[in-house]
């Protein structure tokens, strides 16, 4: 879970702007900003990501050249249907959590989840 409240998919009500690795401006929920980041500078391509908005899982979907990568930092990956209603191989479910106080650990550095 995450610091959203009342926060709707599709919103930019609860976001920072970063700049990625190749340059490029781009809206990441606040609350996995930080996690995000440490995939660039691990040379991670990420296409999208959401933090779930304390509704669903926290995900990113990764470029197909790092799906191999982010399988070996220990990120299992999260059932999402494509267009075709086929199952992606590449939509990760996030590190970031709340744990049971309601803090907000960061587990993306952690080989195993």
């Amino acid at each position: 879970m995450c610091d959203c409240v009342n926060v709707g998919f599709g919103t930019y009500d609860n976001v920072v702007t970063l700049i990625t690795p190749e340059g490029k401006s781009v809206d990441i929920d606040r609350c996995i900003a930080e996690e995000i980041k440490y995939l660039w500078s691990l040379g991670i391509e990420t296409m999208a990501s959401c933090c779930g908005h304390n509704k669903i899982k926290g995900s990113v979907i990764v470029a197909k050249k790092d799906i191999e990568f982010i399988k070996k930092l220990g990120y299992k990956t999260l059932p999402l249907k494509d267009s075709n209603g086929r199952y992606r191989d590449d939509n990760f479910e996030t590190k970031t959590h709340r744990n049971k106080e309601g803090k907000l650990i960061y587990r993306w550095y952690e080989k195993d989840d």
